[in-house]
């Protein structure tokens, strides 16, 4: 696991996706706080099933009850 600050993450942002996907996990952190991790995806199938299935909070929000 590696450790990046947020403004490292955002000007190195293609190396770190690309660290990941080669299953590297990136920790973007100020100083010791982690704030968000980037992972590699395993399955990438149920990742877009995830991706695309809006949240009932979500739906309910757009689209009434």
């Amino acid at each position: 696991m590696h450790s990046v600050s947020p403004e490292y993450a955002a000007q190195h942002l293609t190396e770190l996706i690309e660290r990941a996907r080669r299953g590297e996990e990136i920790v973007i952190a100020i100083g010791t706080r982690p704030l968000a991790r980037l992972v590699p995806i395993e399955d990438w199938d149920d990742a877009l099933d995830e991706a695309h299935a809006p949240d009932e909070e979500v739906d309910e929000a757009f689209h009434g009850d």
